[in-house]
């Protein structure tokens, strides 16, 4: 565990519909649904705990009802403050990342910001914390899907320039597909959230937080690094086949899991 954890707030959205999954989320949110006995979100939330997070704020929206019923305030040593995005059906993510501004605001500390829907490896997390940058983004450098939807990290030598949607091809300083992983200083989240002020003004509810981050980037200057995730395995749940993903995932995390453990307890 590195240190420090404990100083950070970390934040994570989980108000939307999940249009897309309708199928399967009719009944409950996106990030409940269960992958290898635990829902999405709990595998998150023990990755925290076991590496001594202990402040979660968790922005709902859609049968937010289930979470409390779910997590409670307090799941292990992690205390618990819900906020509603009231909003979350007329408005995209980046507003109920906004809606988080006030939780944020009694501290002011920096932050662990995190999607709900993603399934990762412990030590994804483990990069983040671990690298020398305040600001920090963490990229897949492997991704190689040709999807319009992918959300897409551009920079060079190793600062964000923009986030893109779009082709991999398209771009040529593309630095990774954008995990969902990122950790933000105290004066980085005072300046995001100041600058969304204005934006929201301007563009309304419905954008996404990758575009509020393009835009900070490109029309204040606003420094942030990414960090390469080296070939460890994680999935953002958007479809049903990337559910049936994170279900093959979560068997070969397990599997791995259990292998370093018992290479660790053999003798020598």
């Amino acid at each position: 565990m590195t240190n420090n954890n404990s100083d950070h707030q970390v934040i994570i959205l989980a108000a939307g519909r999940s249009l897309r999954l309708s199928r399967l989320t009719q009944d409950r949110p996106k990030s409940l649904l269960v992958v290898a006995g635990e829902p999405i979100l709990g595998h998150s939330l023990n990755i925290l705990n076991r590496r001594g997070f202990n402040r979660l704020t968790l922005v709902v929206g859609y049968l937010r009802e289930q979470f409390v019923e779910r997590f409670g305030t307090r799941y292990e040593n992690i205390d618990i403050e819900y906020v509603t995005n009231e909003d979350y059906a007329d408005s995209e993510h980046g507003w109920s990342l906004y809606c988080a501004r006030q939780s944020w605001a009694r501290n002011e500390s920096p932050v662990v910001f995190m999607d709900a829907d993603n399934l990762y490896d412990p030590m994804m997390l483990d990069k983040v914390m671990g690298c020398g940058f305040d600001d920090v983004m963490l990229v897949d450098e492997n991704l190689n899907v040709e999807d319009h939807d992918e959300e897409l990290v551009i920079g060079r030598g190793g600062v964000v320039t923009g986030l893109r949607r779009g082709r991999i091809a398209d771009f040529e300083d593309f630095a990774g597909g954008f995990v969902g992983i990122n950790r933000f200083s105290s004066a980085f989240m005072g300046g995001l959230f100041a600058f969304m002020d204005g934006f929201f003004e301007r563009k309304g509810k419905m954008q996404k937080y990758e575009r509020v981050f393009d835009a900070l980037i490109n029309q204040t200057g606003a420094r942030m690094h990414y960090l390469k995730s080296r070939g460890l395995p994680w999935i953002n749940v958007n479809h049903e086949a990337d559910y049936e993903e994170a279900k093959r995932i979560a068997r070969t995390m397990a599997a791995d899991a259990l292998a370093r453990t018992s290479h660790q307890a053999a003798p020598n």
